[in-house]
């Protein structure tokens, strides 16, 4: 039997530092770490250590966000650790821990895993009303574009609501300039030509 540790932050520039120290002091002797978004299944280091678990062998992670940040993703990798013989503990959340045949852990990982997906749902949707109230108020402009201002970014923006005005197409501005559809509908927008 083995304590494995997974650890997952989103960005490149996150830290792992605090998690696998939390890990090692629970026991972990062998760790799985990636710097990829939970919102995905393609996480290489998830698949290779759902591969090599073996019968007994107990995951541990910091908190089950770690693990998915979807309830459906997070039920479905439980299912995964549990065809092959193994079990899975949370440090945050101490209720889940599915090494033992326990009814009352499975109601409670679908209650909590179904309360964090509402969360992460009710932010988004609190940050997209917000994002309207500021539009309606002229506070918001979007993300910037790669085009800056002044030298040579300056003078390709001008050229490309230029090209706009004189009726170009987006297609025509995005091969003619090397400039993402985005990008020029950003700056669209914050020209107000749009």
């Amino acid at each position: 039997m083995k304590k494995i540790g997974y650890i997952r932050v989103s960005s490149q520039g996150q830290n792992t530092a605090r998690q696998k120290k939390a890990l090692k002091h629970a026991g972990c002797t062998v760790f799985y770490e990636e710097k990829i978004s939970g919102a995905t299944m393609e996480r290489p280091q998830l698949k290779q250590m759902i591969e090599d678990l073996q019968p007994h062998d107990e995951v541990y992670v910091h908190e089950i966000s770690r693990l998915s940040r979807s309830t459906k993703d997070l039920l479905e990798i439980i299912d995964q650790i549990k065809e092959k013989g193994a079990g899975l503990k949370s440090l945050s959340e101490t209720w889940l821990d599915t090494t033992s045949d326990n009814p009352m852990n499975e109601f409670l990982l679908t209650i909590f895993s179904g309360l964090v997906q509402f969360e992460r749902k009710t932010i988004k949707q609190r940050q997209k009303e917000g994002i309207e109230i500021a539009k309606s108020e002229g506070k918001f402009k979007g993300r910037k574009t790669k085009l800056v201002e002044g030298g040579k970014e300056e003078q390709r923006m001008k050229a490309i609501i230029e090209a706009y005005k004189a009726g170009k197409s987006i297609n025509d501005i995005r091969t003619t300039f090397k400039v993402g559809t985005g990008t020029i509908y950003r700056l669209l927008d914050r020209e107000g030509l749009r």
